[in-house]
């Protein structure tokens, strides 16, 4: 897999600029045609007719001015101007309701356009493979992604200058008639302004793409200061002034280059507004000189001034609107490079597991490195668990045991080596029936801010109705004791974040995680070191329980504490990356390695907590005899 997630960078993107547009142009546009083709041709149709009313607006309004200048000065009746006023009248009416049917099947795109991009990116983030949220280039990716869907202003942009484009067009064969040099003037004052925004509108993006990994900090550390998740530290610890100071700092450092940006293009298009004024000076009083020269009616003079008008305020916003296109252009590149990632590679022709596992779990000499780092995290890893055996891969912070797991359960590709379920290479199996056959709590398991039955029902979406076994899987886990306790039971709101939710204690919610794992009813059951901030005998008695609830399943327990090792039947010691010993509590203790030196540390903890315990209790007993 690649390790850069774009393919080009800023400046090769802006030496492909013209490449870029078509084919960004060109994707957008069989986008939109995916999303509602009949609102795509009718936005078109309309801003066609709304491009072409300006220009019979014009032929109407010379005709209107030699009328009324025959009225007033032959004495002319006023039927003729009377007549051509309500043509004018009609086209007005017929542009306001064309106007009005535009607003609307462009707000029902631009909706429509929207919602498909949300689900696009949210299904392909879901399809990415899991290697990709541990690293800092995704997450820069999908910020410039997300931002760039500003660039739905290429829907209602890219129409408006389209019909810009046409309005012009109509404006400039009107004024070439008269005379080519006319014609020739316009161009010569649309360049400018044309050139300077589009190169003001590819420097922004160039400066947003270098500017993406301060913007994000800059959004966490303003998530820190406003958020719950840190609000108990920051004030505890008086976090506020640094965490204030570092996020201004950045905060500023971003603006202070956006603010230098914008003060040469404002200082630039003013210099350019200044030749087009004296341009505009000029192209009057050559209309002027035709007029003494008997070329032009009164009626066509003023026609031809409002074009000259016209035209010019047409060029002016279109070459404006493409600058802010080209920029956008750049931004909509970056969501279909986002959207373009490869997602989890699936066999051709993905095998099926057998009905129960006969063979079991086997890694043959696996190793794993993150893209764009050298030094592998697990190196030659091999080993065999059998069905329904129960193994425990210890190890103290870093040794590798979460990353070993995130192998075994296919959520990440191993780079070296092979993993087999029942003798089939896990890259040949179909992920989702692989997923289906097992189940986890890890340690940063989720607490879904939603139902107490979708929390525990997610480790079976199907059976999420089935009350039965959640009522199970509670009485599993041990939740049922405070669940029966909510106002609507499984179908009560957990966590602060929206009205009526109840928020839990960490151990009701570790109970909760651990229902949702044990209503999957999977034959491989893993338990990632959710209970990390336990005390040791606590941590004993859920492994325990636990492992009661897995009888008959094959089951992992990751753990660096090493309280449950004497319930299991073979144990796996990580350090650096490698598995260093394996096999029984009785054995691993006579070997004299790393896994006696950390239980012989560890079983301080032990002892210590059962002393506690029994001090506690004897304390308790006097109390109620008293």
């Amino acid at each position: 897999m690649n390790s850069t997630l774009h393919p080009s960078q800023p400046e090769d993107r802006s030496k492909r600029a013209s490449a870029l547009l078509v084919i960004t142009l060109l994707k957008m546009y069989r986008l939109l045609w995916t999303v509602s083709p009949f609102s795509l041709m009718g936005t078109v149709a309309c801003r066609l007719l709304l491009a072409f009313q300006s220009v019979v607006q014009l032929y109407f309004v010379s005709l209107l001015v030699n009328a009324v200048t025959q009225v007033i000065t032959a004495g002319h009746p006023l039927r003729e101007a009377g007549e051509i006023i309500l043509y004018q009248l009609g086209i007005t009416l017929a542009a306001a309701g064309i106007k009005s049917l535009d607003s609307i099947i462009m707000t029902s795109l631009k909706m429509k356009t929207k919602f498909y991009l949300d689900d696009r990116m949210a299904q392909q983030s879901s399809r990415l493979p899991l290697v990709y949220y541990d690293r800092p280039d995704y997450y820069d990716s999908f910020h410039r992604a997300t931002a760039s869907q500003s660039s739905m202003i290429l829907v209602d942009g890219t129409f408006a200058v389209l019909q810009g484009i046409f309005t012009f067009t109509g404006y400039f064969l009107v004024i070439a008639s008269f005379h080519w040099l006319l014609a020739v003037g316009l161009f010569v004052f649309a360049a400018p302004s044309f050139i300077v925004n589009t190169l003001l509108g590819r420097r922004r993006f160039v400066l947003m793409i270098f500017q993406t990994p301060t913007a994000r900090k800059t959004q966490y550390l303003f998530s820190l200061l406003v958020g719950r998740e840190a609000a108990k530290e920051i004030r505890l610890f008086g976090l506020a002034p640094y965490l204030m100071e570092r996020w201004r700092s950045l905060y500023g450092e971003n603006a202070q280059k956006e603010v230098r940006l914008e003060r040469q293009g404002i200082l630039i298009n003013g210099g350019v507004e200044s030749f087009n004024g004296l341009l505009g000076g000029a192209f009057m009083l050559g209309l002027a000189w035709l007029g003494t020269q008997g070329r032009l009616t009164i009626g066509q003079y003023v026609a031809l001034s409002q074009a000259f008008i016209s035209a010019k305020d047409q060029l002016l916003s279109i070459s404006s609107s493409l600058a802010l296109i080209y920029q956008n252009m750049l931004f909509a590149r970056e969501l279909f490079a986002f959207l373009e990632l490869p997602v989890e590679e699936e066999s051709s022709a993905p095998l099926s597991l057998q009905v129960r596992s006969v063979k079991g779990i086997e890694a043959d000499n696996l190793a794993f490195r993150y893209p764009g780092q050298s030094v592998p995290v697990l190196r030659d890893i091999s080993f065999h668990i059998l069905p329904g055996q129960k193994i425990a891969i210890v190890g103290d912070n870093g040794a590798g045991k979460s990353t070993l797991v995130k192998c075994l359960l296919g959520l990440y590709t191993a780079s070296e080596g092979a993993i087999r379920f029942d003798g089939i290479d896990i890259r040949a199996l179909n992920p989702t029936e692989l997923r289906k056959r097992i189940t986890a709590v890890f340690q940063d398991y989720v607490r879904y801010q939603l139902t107490v039955r979708e929390n525990i029902g997610f480790g079976s979406v199907e059976r999420m109705t089935d009350d039965g076994g959640l009522e199970l899987a509670a009485a599993k886990s041990g939740a049922h004791a405070f669940i029966e306790d909510l106002k609507d039971g499984f179908d009560s709101s957990l966590g602060p974040m929206f009205d009526g939710g109840r928020e839990l204690s960490q151990g009701q919610w570790q109970k909760i995680a651990i229902s949702r794992a044990y209503f999957r009813q999977a034959d491989v059951v893993v338990l990632d070191e959710p209970t990390a901030s336990m005390d040791p005998l606590t941590e004993a008695a859920v492994y325990e329980n636990f492992l009661r609830m897995a009888d008959g399943k094959t089951t992992l327990l990751i753990s660096h504490r090493l309280g449950i090792c004497k319930a299991v039947d073979y144990i796996l010691v990580m350090k650096n990356g490698r598995i260093v010993e394996r096999g029984t509590h009785e054995e691993l203790l006579g070997l004299g390695g790393e896994y006696e030196r950390m239980y012989n540390v560890q079983s301080q903890w032990y002892e210590n907590s059962e002393s506690s315990q029994r001090e506690s209790q004897q304390l308790r007993n006097v109390i109620h005899a008293g």
